[in-house]
């Protein structure tokens, strides 16, 4: 998890409201659904709730199950035998064991295919696994809490993300206000990351100029507090004297959302409808209509770039025919 407790400060009605809800749910033991804009700290949320909860001494493991093949999910959600496969020369326990009597925390679980979110649920449901290649079932006691950018009802209602999950899932849901909903925070996060970052890049830095206290203030922050503790990160590590200037952060940091590289930056989501509607045709095209790579040059998810294209009214037969 990033920058300790960053995401949790502030006094503002969204922050406190942050604080309530980890409080309340690390003091149960149902799951939670983490949802929010990409960059919000969701997984700060999580690392928050868990450690507040009386599995703090035992393991968080977290997951980004987006990053995980199909192919690879049974062996790294459930473990294997010894032999199992070709290259199995010995047993591995999965995530769910490595979670057991902790919390097993599931970024991204709305990128999960449909076959993968039922045996998830499966595992869910019977607090047991099975490693890939056994006989006999493990029992787990895992706490379970997931965190999405993907609208999960939108999701349901396309048949993409399935019904029973998605309740299981909502037994205690909370949605991350973006920043721009933050406005009291805003500077005391700036503050606190540049702190952070001065004190790991032992950097004789912390005053903020005026210049900059002004930018922060104004700037809309599209990346969320990821994107605005990178942007003090590299103002520390920029910055020549002791006191902070505008100048000193990069404008292609300012000027692109969280996840992007330099050549996805011209797809980056700033200023009205229209243009946003511009770029994601635009990332259709050069990607020849396929949308899970559309989505990734666009710094989404698939089912967000989905859930876009129809706010926006861009047909689905877009994906097959901007090409």
């Amino acid at each position: 998890m990033t920058d300790a407790l960053g995401p949790v400060l502030g006094s503002s009605r969204a922050a406190r409201a942050i604080r309530e809800f980890a409080r309340l749910a690390a003091g149960v033991r149902a799951p939670v659904l983490i949802t929010g804009e990409t960059g919000t700290g969701k997984g700060v949320l999580a690392s928050a709730i868990h450690h507040g909860s009386a599995r703090t001494n035992a393991q968080l493991v977290a997951v980004n199950c987006a990053g995980v093949p199909e192919s690879l999910f049974e062996s790294e959600f459930f473990g294997h035998s010894r032999g199992a496969f070709t290259g199995a020369s010995q047993a591995r326990r999965g995530l769910f064991e490595m979670a057991h009597e902790g919390t097993l925390f599931l970024d991204e679980v709305g990128e999960l295919t449909l076959p993968l979110q039922a045996k998830l649920l499966t595992a869910m449901d019977h607090g047991e696994i099975r490693r890939l290649g056994a006989e006999k079932a493990i029992r787990v006691n895992a706490r379970i809490l997931a965190a999405t950018a993907v609208d999960l009802e939108t999701a349901v209602r396309e048949q993409t993300f399935r019904l029973d999950l998605y309740h299981r899932l909502l037994v205690l849901s909370f949605h991350m206000p973006p920043l721009r909903e933050r406005g009291p925070d805003i500077l005391l996060l700036a503050r606190h990351f540049v702190c952070t970052y001065a004190a790991r890049h032992e950097r004789n830095t912390g005053d903020l100029h005026p210049d900059l206290i002004q930018l922060i203030e104004r700037h809309p922050w599209p990346g969320n507090i990821r994107q605005l503790a990178h942007a003090m990160e590299a103002a520390v590590l920029h910055a020549t004297g002791s006191q902070l200037r505008a100048r000193d952060i990069p404008a292609r940091i300012l000027h692109q959302t969280v996840g992007r590289d330099t050549v996805a930056d011209r797809y980056s989501f700033y200023g009205t409808g229209s243009e946003e509607r511009s770029r994601i045709e635009t990332a259709l095209r050069d990607h020849h209509g396929n949308l899970t790579r559309a989505a990734r040059s666009l710094g989404m998810a698939r089912n967000t770039l989905r859930s876009r294209m129809t706010a926006l009214g861009i047909p689905r037969t877009a994906e097959r025919t901007l090409s």
